[in-house]
């Protein structure tokens, strides 16, 4: 099959992309990407409940297949957990859906491309853990080291997709204004926004809270941004509240765990410049266009960072970069602990200077 011929007008399509919040919002753009290809497609997005709200709104999506990951949690999950598979299983089927464009790539998502029973189950050349198996059209993607949009937006050319011409999150008016409100009820008081998001789920990503405020007080004392706002999930709350008391200068408004996705997406959207480690808020800042500033240690910033600002990465010295692992193997967490937080604000001026106040248009 020539998957050039593949005609999905007035079809059903599954795009299975169900994590990581960073994935998600790469995949925004293979959406887009489809549906301007073939407008009358009814686009179904299976994706974790976690994030389906992110999802929902997209005006490229029709409909969300929400999937709770802890019912089918590990490799085998699927197999041991017979009834939730069935029930599952039944849901996919009554999708009636014509294709299945898996961008996951891993055995549970090839399982669910085939339990739909679609004619035509679409997958990438670098599919893991024997999902190919599951796929009966396997369209070539770029070797590695390369960006997960970049490979994304090959497995949508293969299909006679232009390249995306939009990748943002169809942030909406409401949206940015609950986030104005969020700003205004927390004591935000209108200058440049300038967002910084500490958190991320590796330990190797973490860049020191004391690194952090060191930058913030020199973006307060060389740029008059005085109220940073710090974001992130609420289990991210102790190091924002550590970063706000190591602050000298800066007087930050902490909203971490105060945004649903929408909002944060909005709230990134409005932003001048958004500082942060490899983490989802880097990638939604990204898809929004919005400068961002990423410090990175551990992570290949040409696989996962801010997708079309690499040139803005800030990374520190270690023989082991990229060592790709959670936790520092031995090394004391080198590659953060000793980046000098001038290096940071000094490319944070510089966008700043550059950028635009959305906040004010």
């Amino acid at each position: 099959m020539d998957a050039r011929d593949i005609d999905l007008a007035g079809r059903k399509l599954l795009l299975i992309k169900p994590s990581s919040l960073g994935d998600v919002c790469h995949a925004a753009a293979s959406a887009w990407a489809l549906k301007a290809r073939w407008p009358t497609l009814h686009l179904t997005w299976l994706v974790n409940t976690t994030f389906e709200p992110l999802v929902k709104p997209l005006s490229c999506v029709d409909a969300t297949l929400p999937f709770e990951r802890s019912r089918f949690k590990g490799l085998l999950g699927p197999l041991t957990r017979q009834g939730e598979l069935r029930s599952f299983s039944r849901q996919l089927r009554q999708g009636e859906f014509d294709a299945v464009l898996d961008l996951q790539g891993l055995f549970r998502s090839g399982l669910f491309a085939w339990l739909t029973r679609a004619p035509l189950r679409v997958g990438g050349s670098t599919a893991r853990e024997g999902s190919r198996w599951f796929h009966n059209l396997r369209v070539p993607e770029p070797p590695q080291p390369v960006h997960a949009r970049d490979r994304y937006d090959a497995i949508t050319a293969a299909l006679d997709c232009a390249r995306p011409a939009r990748q943002d999150l169809d942030v909406r008016d409401t949206e940015r204004d609950r986030a104005r409100a969020l700003l205004r009820d927390a004591g935000f008081e209108g200058e440049a926004l300038v967002a910084l998001c500490p958190g991320a789920r590796w330990e190797t990503k973490l860049y020191p809270a004391r690194h952090w405020a060191a930058v913030l007080d020199d973006l307060a004392a060389r740029a008059g941004v005085h109220q940073p706002v710090l974001v992130g999930s609420p289990d991210m709350a102790g190091l924002c509240e550590e970063t706000v008391r190591a602050c000298s200068r800066a007087r930050p408004v902490n909203l971490c765990g105060a945004t649903g996705l929408r909002e944060l997406a909005a709230l990134l959207d409005m932003a001048r410049l958004v500082l942060t480690c490899d983490s989802g808020p880097m990638h939604i800042a990204a898809a929004q266009g919005t400068p961002v500033v990423a410090v990175m240690g551990s992570t290949d910033p040409r696989r996962t960072g801010p997708y079309g600002q690499l040139h803005n990465v800030v990374t520190g010295r270690c023989e082991l970069m990229p060592c790709l692992r959670r936790h520092c193997p031995q090394m004391g967490l080198t590659c953060m602990r000793d980046l000098d937080p001038l290096g940071v604000s000094e490319k944070a001026l510089a966008l700043l200077a550059a950028a635009p106040d959305k906040v004010r248009t």
